[in-house]
């Protein structure tokens, strides 16, 4: 009894910091406060929860990559859906089956074909689309007319 007297000041601050300590744990934990400095929207893009949508900003370089990575897989793996994305009236001039539409890429496939990466780049907007005009890495021309968002037709020239 004697040391609580004496030391009455000391345990009475001890006490007080541990509550203090206590209370801002708690505030800490159920995300009341933050010490990080980061805005709410930071945090609020870090704890996605299931079926939540997650927005994602493409650019036109970043769309051309997609389009053409995705339609050399399509050739490689899937012929037939890859020359049905062609455009009808197109496809037929220039093509006319999917044996012709085979021979042609036949010849064109390379390690550099494969890694799809474009060398140039043209979009412009053309009436209800808009046709992104990519020359590849191999030299090779994809015109794709964008629709909607990954529904697009293709040709690989100016010409027919």
């Amino acid at each position: 009894m004697e040391f609580i007297k004496e030391n009455k000041k000391t345990l009475l601050i001890c006490f007080s910091i541990l509550i203090i300590g206590l209370i801002i744990s708690y505030l800490i934990k159920n995300n009341i406060i933050s010490f990080t400095g980061r805005e709410t929207s930071e945090i609020y893009l870090k704890n996605y929860e299931v079926n939540e949508v997650v927005p994602i900003n493409m650019d036109e370089k970043q769309m051309a990559r997609k389009y053409l990575a995705d339609y050399v897989k399509l050739i490689y793996l899937d012929p037939e859906k890859a020359y049905s994305l062609v455009e009808d009236a197109y496809r037929e001039k220039r093509f006319g089956s999917l044996k012709k539409f085979n021979e042609y890429f036949s010849d064109l496939i390379s390690d550099s074909f494969f890694k799809a990466e474009v060398k140039n780049l043209s979009v412009s907007p053309k009436g209800d689309h808009q046709e992104f005009y990519i020359i590849d890495a191999s030299g090779n021309v994809f015109i794709f007319e964008e629709y909607s968002i990954m529904q697009y037709k293709v040709k690989f020239d100016l010409y027919n």
